[in-house]
């Protein structure tokens, strides 16, 4: 699978990404810090285009190719959602942890983006498992729905987010602000392209 290839570039970015907003949080760099989030968010969406084009760009022709073309494509979108709940997790962790800023919800958010990262991988194992229910066609297309509504509730959150004038705030969670920008602007992206993938397959096998 694509992602698979591109696995290491996307495990550097998420190191790179924390570092640097640890840094720059440590000294106060907004921008930077900002522009570390959003250029991980960025590699996060190009490695979800590259995973999901084979799949869109013939979706009659990957299912000849691969009878589990949907349960695949499905394992590889779960895969970078939970890539982008693990980096979000990290970055706060850096940020708070690492730094003399502190913000009271910073443990909370930190250990609710971390546990659905694992929540994730635990869908991702469970559809690789062939006696779970999981990866039936019904099942697949809940999680179509569920990706809609977390696509959903991301862009309210950034719509509050931007309107709010938060990205601007001097409080201590700016950090944790700049992760939630780039982290929902990342998830809308994966959610929406995943849906887009799993309703061409599932059209393509009807």
């Amino acid at each position: 699978m694509v992602l698979k290839s591109r696995m290491p570039v996307l495990v550097i970015a998420i190191i790179c990404s924390v570092g640097v907003m640890a840094f720059a949080a440590a000294t106060g760099a907004k921008f930077t810090c900002l522009g570390a989030a959003l250029g991980f968010a960025i590699i996060a969406i190009e490695i979800t285009v590259a995973a999901n084009r084979p799949f869109l760009r013939d979706a009659s022709g990957a299912l000849k190719a691969d009878a589990d073309a949907s349960l695949h494509a499905s394992q590889q979108n779960a895969r970078m959602m939970a890539a982008v709940y693990g980096w979000g997790a990290l970055a706060i962790f850096a940020v708070y942890g690492l730094t003399e800023l502190w913000w009271f919800h910073s443990w909370q958010y930190g250990s609710a983006m971390a546990l659905i990262a694992a929540a994730l991988l635990g869908y991702d194992y469970l559809l690789g498992d062939r006696e779970s229910h999981f990866g039936t066609p019904r099942s697949l297309d809940v999680s179509a729905v569920l990706a809609m509504a977390q696509a959903s509730g991301a862009a309210v959150g950034l719509g509050f987010l931007v309107a709010s004038g938060k990205i601007a705030s001097d409080r201590p969670d700016w950090p944790a602000n700049h992760v939630f920008l780039a982290g929902g602007l990342a998830l809308i992206f994966i959610s929406v392209a995943a849906t887009i993938t799993h309703l061409r397959l599932r059209r393509a096998s009807a």
